[in-house]
């Protein structure tokens, strides 16, 4: 089993919580990126976005941990998140379990969009002033 990893990077004068996820999360891994995420989105105060870069993550297959990111999705949206830029680098498996959490946290606020790259998530993210 891959360990998990999570690695958080700033982008200098936007408002955008960014992230990228390596190996294979857990339901505890989840959480605490739920935690980071939430808690840093909201230092912006009002609207922000979100990126999440999962191309080197592993599939999920735990439905706690799929129950997990699909509170994540939720809880964004509760929290001011406007759209979310994934970046899955073309993975199609990745995107289409993204899709599913996305599916099952009936956050229907938020935008998303699939990306190969974190310069195209960017400049999506841009359209909406974030």
């Amino acid at each position: 089993m891959a360990t998990w990893e999570l690695k958080k990077y700033d982008v200098p004068g936007r408002k955008i919580v960014n992230t990228e996820g390596f190996g294979l999360a857990g339901v505890e891994d989840v959480r605490e990126l739920t935690e980071y995420v939430i808690t840093k989105g909201k230092s912006f105060g009002g609207k922000w976005g979100y990126i999440p870069m999962m191309e080197k993550m592993d599939p999920i297959y735990d439905p706690e941990t799929q129950k997990e990111f699909a509170k994540l999705h939720k809880a964004c949206e509760e929290a001011g998140c406007i759209a979310m830029a994934f970046v899955s680098g073309g993975m199609a498996t990745i995107k289409v379990q993204a899709k599913r959490h996305e599916k099952a946290s009936q956050a229907g606020k938020i935008t998303t969009q699939y990306f190969k790259t974190r310069e195209e998530a960017l400049k999506w993210l841009e359209e909406f002033g974030i």
